[in-house]
């Protein structure tokens, strides 16, 4: 037992040294387990180590100094700040006046002992001479410790292991006293000479190694003590290693905020590299650190490290395109806001009337800037949301978190929460700038607001970028609405916000002018598309028009052009193709990076007739889009890997640079130490985090960006944005070189689709109809004994590119909803029988459609050389039919070839059936499948069993849809699998359309069965539907199909366009005037009337296919002055228009 209490008292005298319990009642136990006093353990270990009475005089008076420098304090750590704020050193570790005789004493008893050569002694000498501010007596204690990285203290073992860890060996506590030295030699050097910032950051840098000893061997868990062990209960490495985090801690701190003052943030080369080492170990550290350990301290810290994250990122130059990954910066700033918000939730609580928590707002902020670093993607703002939703826990009503909120809301895919908040933040600083200007007119402004009534106003700026962003915002989801009267409830609240933001617009600031005039440009189109008034659609447009003038002349962006080019491009007296070229030109060259400025430009060079520049354009675009998806792809990659072994290695990716420039391999931030320059060549300011005499943190919404013209488009939006320029790239091919042009490519367009989107996994699902699944699939009758032939207008007239094509447009899926309905184009019709009013050699004209094109066999195809050539055939055919107009009845219906393409008929006897299309469903990695049709599987299904159903009873008809419900909105993870579904679905529709005009009837059917189970609540796979059985002469099933479309989507335009179609063609079938038809002939006529009339007055009013059958209409009720007017605007809307619609491949805003 002798040979052991010797042993057990070093033991329990160094652990309580390193836990720091000066002020504990019992902070030891004695060898029976007994707890013991201070004053009782420095007895018993001299009773039983006799000849070590220097060491327990060195750990009386270390005791003796911390109980003094804490008797002011509110605690041991040292957690007070002084009043000259956190940054400055002031007089932390001095003995407060009335406190320095006691020290004193102290000081001078450790002077009288015999222990000349130990390092201990010397240290603490050192700490009693600074804390009596006397810096210059402790660096000469300092000077005779010949270093003091490696100086071996009175407290340690001659059989000490290496680690940092060992307490028991005096190992823990030898490392405290050589970082407290070093921390004491740094604060000397500043209250000496605070000018002096190098010296004293060296100084305190000098730690960063036995820092980085710490880290590594002190695990931040540390196994339950023994009964031989420390008293504490608390087994955290924190508790146990106390009084080594506190200088930790101190000397870490004081080291960053004079790295801030001097080092460059956007470098990592010399001093600059130390700065971010030093960050990195203090993060380190503060994982061993509960949150309430010198909160405010650690907040300056956490802000200070977030601000250079985010200005590292700012500065890193751009990567090669496509190489781009992940960023781990933003995993470590991540981590940063999740200790700061333990550390607030501790430090903060809910303000009281008139006050606000100003440090969690300024965390949102931090929080903010750090998402717009790392490329503000929507995709990657839920953990910022997270913090905006604890925010609200700790802050009352803040317009700063509803300003993020509505935000990033409205990237990640929920319009309705982003709306919501909106509309908070305009309320909370309407209200507070009304009583603000109240308060001035009342000259109460220094007296009152005592409760925040005036508290609340953000800056005009933020205020007028805010308001135009939701009206953007607003304006973009009106145009997407499918639900006319919530569309046009949108639209309204746009312009309200654009009159709330003049109210505070600063004329002279031109960008903001700029952007209101945009804004309100994009919000007349929203009404004029929105409130399908009319009367008042042209002069909207035309004010719209004006405004993108207006804002051009104030603040040219590309943004202003590509509105401009399509302002140009939409129909009536201001149409001007080539005007909006250069407008689309313009547009690309200011942001080469948008897919949507290269396809737009695409489209208008088809409008032109210019082939070859709309292909070469078109395929500028999908290499932009293709790097674009490369990146998004990238980014998911494990971060691990990302910059080589540098740390918080950022890329920030530009497509402007050059390719010298682009070529460059960075890691971190300069390669081999170069200075940093901007791209002219000048080397760029330094970016410090602090100024030199800053007293207070930098305000973090200094950090923040401006909102910009609009967000970035999340990867779900950039996929879509490239699908539809390929589509447009397949319409164009299939019109340049016919639908047997186009093979190859749709297999690369669904392999383009397979390796970017995993849908279709759980396609296979039983069905009324899956009793056939194991039976092969015959193809339909190409006749039928029942149904009547349809005549319509000639197959070489050119169909509507102004109406979104069933096959083309995808619909943006509802937040709320699976299967909205959407706009849909009209699709080519199927070669059926020869219409008794066109001549064959009309029938054969070749033609351009919204998408495909059909021609007959043997027929010359389109090159790209030859475009004048068609021009030349156009400008022939208006003339005759602007000469049929004026010859009154006769063939009237010879209209321009741009008008009714592929609604006429072929024999149904030349379709070809051909089992040499390609497998687009192995592409996708489909198994085989039995598909379900929509609502009347039994009566109407694609599946069906090929017996004659009009031998059928009909069932009754399907039930009414349920109301709305109520349940929580779908996760964005099914948002997004209903989107990519319904692209691929459009994309097999598309597909189909085009195996139809090849002749191969069977795949058109497969392709449409493909589509169906993707998305079966599709109306275009009904509309697709219909033009099939139209090919087949099935008139009946048509009619149903295209009912079945209206009656998934009321305002379906192509449904409308062919179901009118239809009722045409049984009445022309039977060859009789108005007086002379049937009455149900005469009813369809009428009802055709009426569905058409409305559809002209809204949706459908620049589509010149719904004007040409409502002439057809016209003239079959005898109105041949209305049959004239509407053959005319019909006449003048096909001009000009581009192979696809403009508003259903780009939309119609950014």
């Amino acid at each position: 037992m002798a040979q052991g209490k010797p042993q057990h008292y070093w033991k329990q005298l160094r652990s309580a040294l390193v836990a720091g319990q000066w002020d504990a009642r019992f902070p030891a136990k004695d060898v029976h387990g007994r707890a013991v006093s201070w004053s009782d353990l420095l007895r018993k270990f001299k009773k039983h180590n006799p000849g070590h009475q220097d060491v327990a005089e060195l750990a009386s008076q270390t005791q003796a100094l911390s109980l003094l420098l804490s008797a002011n304090s509110t605690d041991l750590d040292g957690s007070d700040v002084g009043p000259q704020g956190v940054l400055v050193l002031g007089e932390e570790c001095m003995l407060a006046e009335e406190r320095v005789e006691e020290g004193l004493t102290g000081y001078n008893s450790l002077k009288q002992l015999d222990t000349s050569g130990s390092d201990s002694l010397k240290a603490a000498l050192a700490y009693y001479a600074y804390a009596l501010r006397r810096p210059s007596e402790c660096l000469e204690h300092l000077s005779q410790v010949k270093d003091l990285s490696d100086a071996q203290g009175s407290f340690v073992s001659a059989q000490t292991s290496a680690s940092v860890a060992d307490i028991n060996e005096g190992r823990t506590w030898s490392t405290v006293e050589q970082i407290r030295s070093v921390c004491l030699k740094g604060m000397s050097y500043e209250t000496l000479n605070a000018s002096d910032v190098q010296r004293a950051f060296t100084a305190y840098y000098s730690a960063s190694p036995l820092i980085a000893n710490v880290i590594a061997e002190i695990p931040t868990y540390v196994p339950p003590a023994t009964a031989a062990g420390p008293a504490s209960p608390d087994t955290s490495s924190f508790a146990r290693y106390r009084e080594l985090w506190r200088w930790v801690e101190r000397v870490l701190r004081r080291a960053i905020i004079l790295g801030a003052r001097i080092c460059d943030v956007s470098r990592t080369d010399g001093e600059n590299g130390a700065l971010w080492q030093l960050f990195q170990q203090y993060h380190a550290c503060s994982a061993h650190w509960p949150p309430a350990f010198r909160a405010e301290q650690r907040s300056a810290i956490a802000v200070l490290y977030l601000r250079a994250l985010v200005l590292k990122a700012r500065a890193g130059p751009a990567p090669k395109a496509g190489t781009d990954r992940s960023h781990r910066w933003i995993s470590t700033a991540r981590s940063v806001v999740q200790e700061y918000r333990a550390i607030l939730s501790v430090s903060t609580s809910f303000p009281k009337a008139g006050e606000r928590n100003v440090k969690v707002e300024d965390l949102v902020d931090l929080s903010v800037a750090a998402w717009e670093a790392d490329g503000s993607v929507g995709e990657y703002a839920g953990w910022v949301i997270d913090v905006l939703w604890w925010a609200t826990r700790l802050t009352f009503n803040s317009f700063k978190i509803f300003r993020h909120m509505s935000r990033l809301f409205y990237v990640t895919g929920d319009p309705e929460l982003a709306k919501r908040t909106l509309r908070l933040y305009i309320q909370i600083v309407s209200k507070a700038y009304e009583a603000k200007m109240a308060e001035a007119d009342s000259g109460t402004a220094d007296t009152s607001g005592a409760f925040g009534a005036g508290k609340d106003i953000d800056t005009d700026c933020n205020w007028v970028q805010t308001l135009v962003h939701g009206s953007r915002m607003l304006s973009r989801l009106a145009l997407s609405e499918s639900d006319l009267g919530k569309a046009a409830e949108a639209a309204r609240e746009a312009g309200e916000m654009l009159q709330k933001a003049k109210t505070r617009l600063d004329a002279s600031d031109k960008a903001l002018v700029a952007a209101v005039q945009l804004a309100e440009a994009i919000w007349q189109v929203a009404m004029a598309y929105t409130e399908q008034d009319v009367h008042t659609r042209t002069s909207r447009l035309e004010q719209s028009l004006s405004l993108l003038q207006a804002s051009l002349e104030t603040d040219p962006t590309p943004s202003t052009h590509h509105h401009l080019a399509l302002a140009y491009l939409r129909p009536g007296t201001s149409q001007d193709i080539q005007t909006a070229i250069v407008h689309a030109r313009a547009a690309v060259e200011g942001d080469p990076s948008e897919v949507r400025h290269w396809h737009l430009l695409g489209l208008l060079l088809t409008a032109s007739g210019d082939w070859r520049a709309a292909k070469e354009v078109l395929e500028m675009g999908a290499s932009v889009s293709e790097a674009d998806l490369a990146d998004d792809e990238a980014e998911q990659a494990d971060g691990a890997a990302i910059n080589g072994d540098v740390p918080d290695g950022v890329r920030a990716h530009d497509y402007a640079a050059s390719a010298s420039e682009a070529d460059t391999v960075i890691v971190g931030d300069v390669p081999n130490g170069a200075s940093r320059r901007e791209p002219n060549g000048v080397r760029a300011e330094p970016s410090h985090l602090l100024e030199k005499d800053a007293r207070d943190l930098p305000a973090s919404s200094s950090l923040l960006q401006p909102l910009g013209d609009r967000p970035s488009p999340n990867r779900q939006e950039a996929f879509e944005h490239a699908l539809q320029l390929r589509m447009t790239q397949l319409t164009l091919t299939e019109y340049v070189e016919g639908p047997e042009g186009t093979g190859d490519k749709w297999v690369e367009v669904f392999q383009w689709f397979s390796e970017r989107r995993e849908v279709g996994v759980e396609d296979r699902r039983m069905s009324i109809d899956s009793r056939r699944a194991s039976q092969d699939l015959k193809p339909a009758s190409v006749t039928s004994s029942m149904e009547k032939r349809i005549n319509g207008p000639s197959a070489g007239v050119r169909t509507s590119a102004l109406i979104a094509t069933v096959h083309e447009q995808p619909e943006p899926a509802s937040t709320t909803s699976l299967n909205p309905p959407i706009p849909i184009m009209v699709t080519p019709a199927s070669p059926l029988g020869q219409s008794p009013v066109y001549s064959q050699d009309q029938l054969n004209r070749p033609s351009m459609n919204g998408s495909l094109r059909e021609e007959t066999p043997g027929e010359k195809r389109l090159s790209v050389e030859d475009g004048h050539t068609n021009r030349g055939k156009g400008k022939k055919v208006r003339e005759v039919f602007i000469s049929g107009v004026h010859k009154g009845r006769a063939r009237v219906t010879t209209i321009s070839k741009k008008i009714g393409h592929n609604v006429g008929r072929h024999n149904v006897g030349h379709l070809k059936r051909s089992n040499s299309a390609p497998d687009f469903r192995a592409l996708l990695g489909q198994p085989p499948y039995q598909a379900s049709s929509i609502h009347l599987r039994q009566h109407l299904s694609i599946y069906a069993s090929q017996q004659d159903l009009s031998l059928l009873e009909a069932p009754p008809p399907p039930p009414p849809p349920p109301p709305p419900s109520t349940a929580p909105s779908l996760s964005r993870h099914n948002i997004r699998i209903a989107k990519d579904r319904r692209l691929l679905s459009n994309l097999w529709l598309m597909s189909s359309a085009t195996f139809r005009r090849l002749g191969k009837i069977e795949q058109a059917r497969g392709a449409i069965q493909e589509a169906e189970v993707r998305d079966e609540s599709n109306p275009a796979v009904w509309v697709q539907l219909g033009l099939y059985y139209l090919a087949l002469d099935e008139d009946r099933k048509a009619l149903e199909a295209f009912q079945k479309a209206l009656f998934i989507a009321p305002n379906d335009v192509s449904a409308t366009i062919h179901l009118c179609r239809v009722y045409l063609a049984a009445v022309q079938d039977h060859g009789k005037s108005r007086a002379g038809m049937e009455p149900s002939d005469r009813d369809n006529v009428d009802l055709a009337v009426g569905l058409l009339s409305a559809l002209t007055k809204g949706a459908g009013w620049d589509v010149p296919e719904a004007w040409y059958f409502l002439a057809k209409m016209y003239a079959l009720q005898g109105r041949q002055d209305r049959e004239r007017e509407c053959l005319c605007y019909a006449l003048t809307l096909s001009e000009n228009r581009p192979l696809r619609d403009a508003g259903a491949a780009v939309g119609w805003c950014l």
